[in-house]
């Protein structure tokens, strides 16, 4: 059992055989139990002929999973400091807990979702565990219907960098959610990764990462719209740190499997694909090519660490367009993040900033990529998506190239 991870829900003799258990992961600016009841209260009947039982993570300091009535479920269950700094690493995720309850009461299958708010009833949780309970699937990875600028730092790294290295197209890899076997969950609570790195070990990157490199039969399952949180925008620079940094972690422990990867395949898929239809951007391009060009003045001293000069001289060249031409080519933003990457490995920067300084490229790139979707429906910008992730797998020597021979680039 990962260290510190307890359960203080019913003992496992009172659970019926072939039960499954949900954790309902608490928001961090609002506890998880009173959404975790409601689902409690739609499922109170079972779901496909089995006894369903719903805990949440319990308030600070306490590392356990408790009924969603239970007083201790009354607080934040992540450290706002945590955030700030970067993101909810795994020390703090509820995943620990629910693996080792999975196995402690014999679960047919376990899921990790939101506390976000959902007005449709169960019938999503029914279909993210359908794979795991009738498809002999061990990972079933949810799927938003989402509008084309919601979740950009997921189409511009998360997406095409994951399936570059791993060879498999999850179109939304976050992590945050899940359903899980019973096999993977007793799989993944064996890993020494909890002893050694618990920092680490049970983040959203860490169990993508695990079962992707593993090659566990994994799937995606096109859900409704996603029902966020309805909370204040997060700032790029505090995204790409929470997101970017555990991913880039991932990539530089686990160099061996991702180099022998080529290419990618589908991802065995569930429901009716397509991201929401088109609809107003509301993306201000000005602005955005405005911190841009801000960024390639101010941090040119640092990016020369950081990017080869050739990269370099190509971005200048996408600034020096207007705010309606600018764009930069998917070979040359694939690059960029390998760079970053390597750097990362390498810690030619310090990493907290490193990260930070990723920022305006990112702006930059989002101000290319709504000047690429101006006037295409929700298909097209679909395919222009692919277009961008070929393009990361196309690229993917280079970073092969710049890993295994950092000194080549000697700024």
């Amino acid at each position: 059992m990962p260290a510190g991870s307890t359960s203080s829900a019913a003992p496992a003799a009172s659970a019926a055989p072939g039960a499954i258990v949900v954790a309902v992961a608490a928001d961090p600016r609002e506890p998880a139990g009173p959404r975790a009841a409601e689902l409690e209260r739609q499922l109170s009947a079972g779901l496909e002929g089995r006894p369903v039982t719903v805990l949440v993570p319990a308030a600070l300091p306490e590392r356990a999973l408790v009924a969603p009535g239970d007083p201790r479920a009354s607080g934040r269950s992540v450290p706002a400091a945590d955030l700030a700094a970067g993101g909810v690493t795994g020390r703090h995720s509820p995943l620990g807990a629910l693996l080792a309850e999975a196995a402690r009461r014999d679960a047919a299958a376990v899921a990790l979702v939101s506390g976000a708010g959902r007005e449709e009833g169960a019938g999503w949780l029914r279909d993210l565990l359908a794979p795991i309970l009738d498809g002999g699937f061990e990972f079933a990875c949810p799927t938003y219907r989402r509008g084309r600028f919601e979740g950009l730092l997921g189409t511009a790294i998360l997406y095409p960098l994951t399936r570059a290295l791993y060879g498999v197209r999850l179109r939304q890899p976050a992590g945050a959610e899940a359903a899980l076997s019973l096999g993977l969950a007793r799989d993944l609570l064996a890993s020494p990764d909890w002893r050694r790195d618990p920092a680490r070990a049970g983040s959203d990157a860490w169990l993508v990462a695990e079962v992707l490199a593993g090659r566990r039969r994994a799937c995606q399952v096109w859900l409704e719209e996603w029902p966020g949180d309805g909370g204040l925008p997060e700032e790029a620079s505090h995204a790409l740190a929470r997101i970017v940094g555990p991913v880039f972690r991932e990539l530089e422990l686990r160099a061996d499997r991702w180099q022998r990867v080529e290419g990618s395949e589908p991802a065995p898929t569930f429901g009716p694909a397509g991201p929401r239809a088109a609809g107003p951007d509301g993306v201000d391009v000005g602005g955005l090519a405005g911190r841009f060009r801000l960024g390639l003045r101010e941090l040119d001293e640092l990016w020369g660490l950081v990017l080869p000069p050739a990269t370099r001289l190509a971005l200048r060249r996408a600034a020096a367009a207007p705010d309606e031409g600018l764009r930069l080519e998917d070979g040359l933003w694939a690059r960029v993040v390998y760079d970053f990457a390597v750097a990362w490995y390498t810690r030619t920067v310090e990493r907290q900033q490193l990260l930070r300084s990723m920022t305006p490229l990112y702006l930059g790139w989002v101000a290319g990529f709504a000047n690429d979707l101006r006037g295409l429906d929700a298909a097209a910008s679909e395919v222009r998506v692919e277009a961008l992730a070929a393009a990361f797998e196309r690229e993917k020597r280079y970073l092969i190239g710049r890993w295994r021979w950092p000194d080549g680039f000697n700024p």
